[in-house]
């Protein structure tokens, strides 16, 4: 009948964690939300120096898009801001490796935990937003820390 089966075998588990980025450097850290495709879509970012501090949080909602798009668009969103606010030297990590170019790196979604929390909010909301350090709470806040701690996560597969 013409059909091909393939078995698909499991990865194995890995750990994974949020690095921070080398002493005078920041890290901006992006992260995208749809719900279909393409359906209601939200980005966001969070921009964080060595010791982990978060120096910018934004949240971009996007309408009806794609995930490529979402990424894109959050990615720029937070250089304008880095350069707006004076930080840098920045490294760039995402969740999609489709994007990655010279000095952006690939980062797996379980290392990028703070990030996503923003943007599955973002989507399911339609946010648009800058949040201070100051008004980080609840989830967020408590990813953040542990990420400053150096916590490791769990990669399934």
């Amino acid at each position: 009948m013409g059909f091909i089966l393939r078995q698909i075998v499991p990865r194995a588990p890995s750990i994974v964690r949020w690095r921070a980025p080398s002493p005078s450097w920041f890290k901006h850290n992006t992260n995208d939300s749809s719900f279909g495709i393409p359906g209601l879509a939200g980005a966001a970012g969070i921009i964080r120096d060595s010791t982990g501090h978060v120096h910018l949080a934004y949240q971009v909602a996007l309408g009806r898009g794609t995930s490529m798009l979402a990424e894109l668009t959050t990615i720029w969103r937070g250089l304008k801001f880095a350069l707006t606010h004076g930080l840098a030297p920045l490294v760039v990590e995402v969740d999609v490796t489709a994007l990655l170019v010279p000095d952006v790196k690939h980062v797996f979604r379980e290392a990028n935990g703070a990030a996503e929390h923003l943007a599955e909010e973002t989507a399911s909301l339609q946010l648009t937003r800058g949040l201070h350090h100051n008004v980080i709470m609840g989830v967020l806040r408590g990813i953040l820390c542990l990420d400053r701690r150096g916590v490791s996560y769990l990669r399934r597969g």
